[in-house]
């Protein structure tokens, strides 16, 4: 049995072998009703939304996208939208969004969505175009978006070390509102949650399938 202290450790200490992943998951949230900040890139790119049905753009996108090009098309089938910035005729950075439900890699699981809520997850910008503010133009665009198609809410989860995505997601006005602090071991998930602050938003009971571990740690 793995007990609370115990996994308090792993998250101060380097991983010590590949049988073990663990971090902590920042989850986010940005109310449709508030305004939505104005961010200005650096260089100028077109915003394009992809779908299943856009057939010459998403050709072209396709050709550029840092995934699996059966991966890219899986996601379209199912209804999830990539939206993208172009630069010079070329992909320069995307996000994906979904409306159903969407896969929580870090953990392994699905959360379900409900229906006034899309899901952002797996934004990508060209190494030599970060720092041009492309990702916090995509996070408007698809945040203008979600609003005009009736959504009242949008959530995305980063890693806590990743550090230029948390700076974009707040810069673009999404507020954090719980923290899962999250071990794997041989593939058994060991996850503790901070206190939601909004607890309609809380995702512990959404989770497909349900966590194998869940620790009550208060924090």
């Amino acid at each position: 049995m793995l007990a609370n202290n115990d996994l308090a450790k792993l998250y101060t200490k380097e991983k010590e072998s590949d049988w073990i992943n663990y971090g902590i998951l920042l989850l986010f949230s940005f109310n449709l009703r508030k305004e939505i900040p104005y961010v200005r890139e650096n260089i100028s790119a077109e915003i394009h939304f992809i779908t299943d049905e856009s057939s010459d753009t998403k050709e072209i996108l396709m050709n550029g996208c840092n995934q699996n090009s059966d991966i890219f098309e899986d996601r379209l089938r199912k209804g999830d939208i990539c939206c993208a910035a172009c630069f010079r005729e070329e992909i320069a950075s995307y996000c994906w969004v979904a409306s159903s439900e969407a896969y929580i890699g870090e953990i392994g699981k699905k959360i379900r969505l409900k229906n006034n809520e899309i899901y952002l997850y797996d934004a990508f910008t060209k190494p030599e175009l970060r720092g041009n503010n492309l990702f916090p133009k995509i996070l408007t665009a698809i945040l203008c978006y979600g609003r005009q198609e009736g959504y009242q809410t949008v959530l995305t989860f980063v890693l806590s070390s990743n550090n230029p995505s948390v700076t974009a997601i707040k810069k673009s006005g999404f507020d954090r509102f719980q923290s899962v602090y999250f071990v794997d071991i041989y593939s058994k998930t060991f996850c503790r949650f901070s206190k939601a602050k909004d607890v309609e938003l809380a995702i512990g009971e959404r989770l497909v399938p349900p966590l194998d571990v869940q620790l009550p740690v208060k924090m």
